[in-house]
């Protein structure tokens, strides 16, 4: 197993030192370079080649990329420009990234909770009531965008309903565990509800596949009872693919908390991207595609970790 891992990892690295480049580049390349494009166009030349000389941009690209590359593998991105002049960026990410990841986990957590259940019932009441509800609900969820749905929820519970705690601001779990949870709710089930509906259909493709399975006719053939065979070996084995798309779907739903954040007023990582895009802060635009590609990464790697351990042979081809 330590072989394996150490194999995945290895493997990614070329990955994130890809997205570097293309991030470090499309920054760099933009038109008018980066100090014309967070100062704007009507900045006069002097204050450009002023900037420019004060951060280093003068310098031949490669040599910037390396001086970024060693500061960023030490945790240090510069300091904002515009979002928050003179704070490190580092410092800036740090501190909302805990809501992101807050939002993230309880939305894959519901998406988990709501999906599991459904796919199994899907499958085993196949073209039945279950089944075709379950199948639209699934197709509903897909189709709807997730900044639609959370508008919807927002005029729902807080327009029509004035509840206090549907829109806006966050409260750390650690100091009112209460008023967290009322103010994620609604993005949470925004995210949440969204990607149970494909982590369902997978899951009920899986079950009927698992089901047709010889194994499982020699279990019932036995007179070994229907609940258990769902339950012990049919829904263990359907889950092996469904746990890449779960972690996968960590990563994804980073991204879709990048439009949730928004919509929803919560200062995370995603509202923070936004707002460095629209204020043109290209060191905090750099740091944030890289942390999200990471993110991705190593949700990839803990996805095959585990898909080995559930399935040995995985791990000994892989090696």
């Amino acid at each position: 197993m330590f072989r394996f891992v150490l194999k995945r990892l290895l493997l990614s690295l070329p990955v994130l030192l890809g997205v570097s480049v293309v991030v470090f580049a499309f920054v760099h390349l933009a038109p008018g370079g980066p100090v014309r494009v967070m100062l704007g166009p009507l900045s006069s030349e002097e204050l450009v080649r002023q900037i420019r000389l004060e951060m280093g941009l003068n310098r031949p690209l490669y040599v910037q990329y390396g001086l970024w590359m060693l500061d960023a593998l030490q945790g240090d991105f510069g300091v904002s420009w515009t979002v928050q002049q003179g704070t490190p960026v580092t410092d800036i990410i740090v501190e909302r990234i805990p809501l992101t990841v807050e939002l993230s986990i309880l939305s894959m957590i519901t998406a988990i909770l709501i999906a599991i259940p459904a796919g199994i019932i899907s499958a085993v009441r196949k073209d039945k009531p279950a089944d075709h509800a379950a199948r639209i609900a699934a197709l509903s969820g897909i189709s709807i965008p997730d900044f639609w749905l959370g508008i919807i929820l927002i005029m729902i519970f807080a327009v029509q309903f004035s509840f206090p705690w549907a829109t806006g601001g966050w409260t750390p779990p650690w100091v009112d565990l209460v008023a967290n949870l009322q103010q994620l709710f609604l993005p949470v089930i925004t995210l949440g509800t969204a990607y149970s509906a494909l982590i369902a259909r997978m899951m009920r493709s899986e079950m009927l596949d698992t089901l047709s399975q010889d194994y499982v006719k020699t279990a019932r053939a036995m007179g070994i009872g229907a609940r258990e065979i769902v339950l012990k070996d049919a829904s263990k084995n359907a889950l092996i693919p469904v746990v890449t798309v779960i972690g996968v779907g960590l990563g994804q739903l980073m991204n879709g908390a990048i439009l949730t954040e928004t919509v929803f007023n919560l200062p995370g990582i995603g509202k923070l991207l936004i707002l460095a895009i629209d204020r043109r802060d290209y060191r905090i635009i750099q740091a944030l595609i890289l942390f999200i590609a990471s993110v991705f990464v190593f949700a990839n790697l803990a996805v095959d970790v585990l898909y080995a351990y559930l399935d040995p042979r995985i791990r000994h081809d892989g090696n």
